[in-house]
């Protein structure tokens, strides 16, 4: 598996100059853009990671960072502390890899000594799972849960029956 960035936000961060970066806009024809966000991803910014395991990924996701991640990979855990760890729900998987390895920001890193490659692969393969998890059929409703989706259910069955009973009743007044 190789984690690679994607090239529209290399051009868009060579475009804008994002942080500290300058913009490139004025300086490189679009052309060149292209093909140094083509060399930056697939050349550079190419993170080669082997087989995952999605139940160790689980496993290694809730010990390392679910506390400010939290389960669903949706962040913000940390609000209370002054930060706030952002969402993983549209992270590619080189985000994810070159994150773990090199901690941006408050994050801490996480080099091979502490999580092998093979682990970062499984954390990957954990979050890119969380990310799109398969439909069990049925509507999802946005994936609130079984207790809220049950109340929603039983409240349109009543609502369905309220109905019923009405149209009855006045059909016989």
């Amino acid at each position: 598996m190789k984690a690679v960035h994607d090239p529209a936000t290399v051009m868009t961060a060579m475009e804008v100059g994002p942080s500290h970066m300058p913009s490139f806009a004025w300086i490189l024809s679009i052309e060149q853009m292209h093909a140094v966000a083509d060399y930056v991803t697939q050349q550079i910014g190419v993170m080669k990671l082997p087989a995952g395991n999605l139940g160790e990924g689980g496993v290694l996701f809730r010990q390392y960072c679910a506390t400010c991640h939290r389960t669903a990979v949706r962040g913000g855990a940390l609000a209370f502390a002054g930060g706030n760890a952002p969402a993983l729900t549209d992270k590619s998987a080189a985000i994810i890899a070159g994150t773990i390895r090199w901690g941006p920001g408050a994050m801490p890193a996480f080099p091979s000594s502490v999580l092998t490659d093979k682990q970062v692969a499984s954390i990957v393969e954990y979050v890119k799972f969380v990310q799109h998890p398969p439909s069990p059929g049925g509507t999802a409703m946005n994936w609130f849960g079984p207790v809220s989706e049950g109340f929603i259910a039983w409240m349109t069955l009543l609502g369905v029956i309220a109905i019923t009973g009405w149209i009855e009743k006045g059909e016989k007044g």
